[in-house]
């Protein structure tokens, strides 16, 4: 069967559909080393938070029409996009939610009503400025984090974004699979940002009982609600044994790195084709995948990447703020874990040098 994968990084979901035995066209910003090993073919493009010009869809068309994809998998970025989004449901054969879904459950003060509907905590909304407390500034449909700023009397209204109450406590994702009137929750990690900002940097599994009990009563409340189908995942705050939802992610998430060894993307198709989900057991090992941001420009072609990085980069400077490429380990304990990539970084110190790695954020703790 042959999958187009569209995403703002579709390394992860290329190497799982390759590995589960699908041919991949992938569609992504960066169409790095390792995308392209797992893709039979790859269209690079930055767009997909944006709405874009004709011309430049018609560039994407030409190259999904060239490869004649059976279906159409999303990833992150066009739930900000959504009359790209539209677009693409109308065209192709997507399995993925629904454009309307999509739309919804990205919709702030929607969610927010629903949360409090099914009895499940989630911060306040705010559409206009707080006059004072604690409050995040947030882009409505956005995607990674990046859009995310503390409250500050400056901000400009122009943006259209909308004020979320700040919740003190642990960033919580919770990946899950929605198939017919059914959820199985798939994993709880631990959410790890970028340093100075809310940007994705990683992820820990978790494995604590009461979480995982929490996890499960917010997905039983609440996802009948939202209308999603396949795997989706949750943002939320652990915090004093209460989970406080954040976000919906009604797509493929980045975590599903941390279970790689489920068969997450026939798990994912069965659930749009009403057929029979395959087994996906609780992974109980530990695992952590964290993400290396440059903290100035680096010129990663004067870089040697070794084959157990993931994410490589393909060449150029990559300015600062910006992802170099990520690194992963698993192991029986958390500890043996951080050593693994504890190790790995000291390898990369000797390969790069002091100077290079001091230039990054490796963001393994």
């Amino acid at each position: 069967m042959r999958l187009a994968i569209l995403s703002q990084s579709a390394r992860i979901y290329s190497q799982m559909a390759q590995q589960e035995g699908f041919s991949v066209f992938a569609v992504d910003a960066f169409a790095d080393a390792d995308t392209r090993q797992a893709a039979q073919s790859v269209y690079q493009w930055p767009g997909l938070c944006e709405q874009q010009p004709g011309d430049e869809m018609a560039g994407l068309f030409a190259a999904l029409d060239a490869f004649q994809p059976d279906a159409v998998l999303i990833g992150s970025g066009l739930e900000a996009n959504l009359a790209s989004y539209r677009v693409l449901s109308a065209r192709y054969a997507l399995l993925a939610n629904l454009p309307a879904t999509v739309g919804r459950v990205k919709t702030p003060q929607w969610l927010k009503a629903c949360c409090d509907a099914h009895s499940v905590q989630s911060p306040s909304i705010a559409d206009t400025q707080p006059a004072a407390g604690q409050w995040l500034y947030k882009q409505a449909g956005q995607c990674g984090g990046s859009h995310v700023k503390h409250w500050q009397s400056e901000i400009n209204e122009v943006e259209r974004g909308y004020w979320q109450a700040f919740q003190p406590g642990q960033a919580i994702g919770i990946l899950f699979l929605a198939h017919a009137q059914s959820v199985t929750l798939i994993g709880v990690h631990a959410l790890r940002q970028h340093a100075g900002s809310y940007a994705y940097a990683g992820a820990t599994r978790l494995h604590d009982a009461l979480l995982y009990e929490a996890a499960n009563y917010v997905l039983q409340a609440l996802v009948p609600a939202l209308g999603l189908v396949g795997i989706n995942s949750i943002d939320a705050i652990w915090h004093e044994g209460t989970l406080h939802v954040i976000e919906v992610n009604p797509r493929l998430s980045a975590s599903m790195r941390l279970y790689m060894a489920l068969p997450l993307i026939q798990a994912h198709m069965a659930s749009f084709l009403h057929e029979a989900v395959p087994a996906l057991p609780q992974q109980t090992n530990a695992a952590n995948h964290c993400i290396m941001y440059a903290r100035k420009t680096i010129d990663v072609s004067q870089l040697s990447f070794p084959d157990w990085l993931e994410d490589r980069p393909c060449g150029g400077n990559i300015t600062a703020g910006q992802p170099i490429c990520s690194v992963y380990a698993e192991g029986q304990s958390d500890r043996e874990v951080q050593q693994a990539l504890l190790d790995k970084k000291t390898r990369l110190e000797k390969l790069w040098g002091t100077y290079v790695c001091d230039n990054i954020e490796f963001n393994i703790h």
